[in-house]
């Protein structure tokens, strides 16, 4: 019997000789350029084509740092999402520099470290910020690993990248206390990638629209279904909540700068 994580790994070698043969053979020369993000966007509007770039982009591009690190938390189910994001967070962070970040969703601190790991290797100032109950709460869409404790795990896997400590809260988006956290800094990039439900994907968009500043960044998670995103076989689209929340609000209220899979980037205008 094949593993899942088998699997997986033939599904992406498949998808990787794809690239190299007729799929995206229009593109092929083109994805040897070191891109913004921005110029990403503007080279490949079509969202099949911007994903390939990106998932090529970490293979061959990126820096070895970067692989490091997503090899790291790919493996013991240590993060989610896909080796195209890593390069996504890469030419973005490398384009805008933000000094405030915030994620909404921590889980065990892939994203939160990478923020790190991107701006110790860009030299730029970042001040990490992450909203996370660190337990095995889930949602109707979403299950987690018990018997870990979240927050000593995440803050050693930062460690283990020479990063110092991100400012983590303990708590429920929804809390009180995350609430006023949220809304006690002008933030120049925020990751919504907690609760998936729609009720509660919503309170997190409308307080971190808020609280975002001029020109600062949104990027939403597992928010893809209702667009013309379509995923390979060992991708995902998203889920019902997030993507609600993106093609009724989002959409309409923010400027849409790009999507790589399932997360969207907007900007406040």
């Amino acid at each position: 019997m094949v593993s899942v994580t088998g699997a997986v790994s033939a599904r992406v070698s498949q998808f990787q000789a794809a690239l190299q043969r007729k799929s995206f053979s229009h593109y092929r020369e083109s994805f040897a350029e070191d891109l913004s993000f921005t110029e990403a966007v503007g080279k490949y509007p079509d969202r099949n084509a911007l994903y390939a770039y990106m998932h090529h982009y970490l293979k061959y591009l990126a820096p070895e740092e970067l692989r490091e690190h997503r090899s790291y938390f790919s493996s013991h189910r240590r993060g989610f999402g896909e080796d195209a994001f890593h390069a996504m967070w890469w030419l973005l962070l490398r384009e805008y520099q933000p000094r405030y970040c915030l994620e909404i969703g921590v889980y065990r601190g892939q994203v939160t470290s990478l923020v790190g790991l991107i701006a110790k290797l860009c030299a730029f100032e970042c001040e990490v910020h992450g909203i996370s109950p660190f337990s095995p709460a889930a949602d109707t869409v979403s299950k987690y690993l018990k018997n870990i404790d979240y927050l000593e795990d995440t803050l050693a896997s930062n460690r283990r990248f020479g990063l110092p400590d991100p400012q983590f809260l303990k708590a429920l988006s929804t809390d009180t206390v995350a609430v006023q956290h949220i809304r006690s800094k002008v933030w120049n990039l925020i990751y919504i990638d907690g609760n998936h439900d729609y009720e509660v994907a919503l309170a997190d968009y409308t307080l971190c629209r808020d609280s975002l500043a001029p020109g600062g960044l949104l990027v939403m998670d597992d928010s893809s279904l209702y667009t013309d995103y379509r995923p390979a076989k060992f991708s995902f689209g998203g889920h019902p909540g997030p993507s609600r929340v993106v093609k009724e609000l989002a959409s309409s209220e923010l400027r849409f700068l790009g999507g790589v899979g399932h997360n969207n980037v907007f900007s406040n205008r």
